[in-house]
């Protein structure tokens, strides 16, 4: 399989055909030990140019070989957990650090992220992704360490694009468009996120409903920004609390007990695949947690359901129960 294939449902506009080179490059040096003339790689785009996608898709492929840092996660961490974090495995050859730009103001997280690259990049290649919705200064030695290597920019996706991520995400899901719902999906739709959501939306009106919707009906479900029906987070909070055996206060509250984390993070994962709803929307309900935590503890739950055969079944069993509690929703 040519490396191109990862990545190119969301980078296949001309403009990313840089990005998709080097991608394709890291590709090589993680399975042939090819060297990698630049270190680090600093990536910016604005929200919905496939930041996320990359990130997600080169720790899935390579999930021996990828370490990915969570950039909202250093704010609130001491030094030590900083420390842990750029702890790496023998295996790791691909260092990646998402939103850097959460911790532009942090100038002494700033320093100490430059410590552990100076001392990492000898033997393993950093990336760093920055959203660039908002200018991000940075302290003179980081904004140093980033000039050492190459920097990319990653371009927003055209209508043809959006149409065959539109029809490749709903491939997934089983779900069957014309061609006309298809293009009128993309047209509406600000980048890959925004179709996600609207998918997810029709796939949970195709369960509730028992019949693919009509072309006005996805044309509410647009306008209305999914919520064509009554499908309350609170239902899943309600219904995994149950399983768990803790009130859905607890499960939106700041304890961080192991199995009260556990239960916070399946409701995350469960209110994105079953509702569709955004990374912002998701961090309000959970006490205002920021959109790298929200991805940090969907990823946790996906890699569970792989190496974890009883998180696998229980995430099976509480999604069929919360399936069965929407659809008694009038």
């Amino acid at each position: 399989m040519q490396k191109e294939t990862f990545f190119q449902d969301v980078l296949m506009n001309q403009k990313n055909a840089e990005v998709l080179q080097i991608l394709s490059e890291i590709c090589e040096y993680i399975e042939h030990d090819t060297k990698f003339l630049y270190n680090p790689l600093f990536i910016g785009g604005r929200t919905e140019t496939g930041k996320s996608h990359i990130t997600a898709t080169l720790a899935k492929v390579y999930p021996q070989n990828v370490h990915v840092i969570q950039g909202g996660d250093l704010v609130y961490q001491n030094k030590e957990e900083i420390q842990e974090a750029f702890s790496l495995g023998k295996n790791v050859k691909v260092l990646i650090i998402d939103d850097v730009q959460r911790f532009k103001d942090e100038n002494a997280i700033q320093e100490q992220i430059v410590y552990f690259l100076d001392k990492l990049a000898e033997h393993v290649l950093i990336v760093l992704f920055q959203n660039t919705d908002r200018e991000a200064e940075f302290c003179k030695s980081f904004a140093s360490t980033i000039s050492k290597g190459l920097s990319f920019t990653l371009h927003e996706p055209d209508l043809e694009i959006k149409v065959l991520y539109t029809q490749k995400y709903a491939a997934e899901k089983e779900l069957t468009f014309t061609k006309e719902q298809c293009l009128y999906i993309a047209r509406r739709s600000s980048g890959f996120r925004n179709i996600q959501n609207i998918i997810n939306h029709i796939h949970l009106y195709k369960e509730q409903m028992k019949k693919m919707p009509t072309m006005q009906d996805i044309e509410r479900i647009v306008a209305k920004k999914g919520y064509v029906f009554t499908a309350n987070p609170d239902i899943i909070i309600a219904t995994v609390a149950e399983v768990y055996g803790f009130t859905s206060k607890q499960i939106t509250g700041k304890k961080r007990y192991p199995r009260i984390a556990e239960a916070r993070q399946l409701c995350i994962y469960l209110c994105r695949t079953m509702l569709g709803i955004t990374y912002m929307e998701i961090g309000k309900i959970f006490g205002g947690k920021d959109h790298s935590t929200i991805v940090y503890s969907i990823k946790k739950i996906e890699d569970l359901i792989v190496t974890n055969k009883v998180m696998n079944n229980l995430v099976t069993e509480v999604t069929m129960l919360c399936k069965k509690n929407l659809s008694n929703i009038k």
